[in-house]
């Protein structure tokens, strides 16, 4: 016996899903300020709570692919912005990770309040918005 899921259904959860993705960006966006507070002199809690940051960020990537990858399947249609903040993410990720190895947390500190941060607001003011509205036609 299989199940297919109807259309109101499919999209009822990408709605939800789409809902869920944006409060966890709210929760990596207030993680952000909360890290800000924090200062590399104490080196313990500094490097776990960038260690979750990059974690979330990692997922948060996932995520958004599925979503994107789900949405493109259903609709025929890419978000413009998308794959590009994706890419740019991981760079950041990336370079996040090499600059805490090397301890630099002058440069962790730009990446995070500047690059990371940048990127995640387009997602909660633009990219976000565009696929629920997409999800909607």
């Amino acid at each position: 016996m299989s199940v297919v899921a109807s259309p109101s259904c499919n999209q009822d959860f990408l709605l939800q899903t789409i809902g869920l993705t944006l409060e966890f960006l709210s929760d990596i966006i207030l993680d952000i300020q909360v890290i800000g507070e924090f200062t590399p002199e104490r080196e313990f809690f500094w490097n776990r709570r960038i260690t979750k940051l990059t974690s979330d960020i990692s997922q948060y990537v996932e995520l958004t692919t599925l979503m994107s990858k789900t949405l493109m399947v259903r609709s025929k249609r890419t978000i413009p912005g998308i794959k590009e903040s994706h890419i740019h993410l991981l760079f950041i990720l990336k370079a996040m990770n090499q600059a805490q190895l090397k301890h630099d947390y002058v440069a962790l500190e730009e990446l995070i309040k500047y690059e990371l941060k940048d990127n995640l607001t387009q997602w909660k003011i633009d990219l976000i918005p565009q696929t629920k509205k997409l999800l909607n036609t």
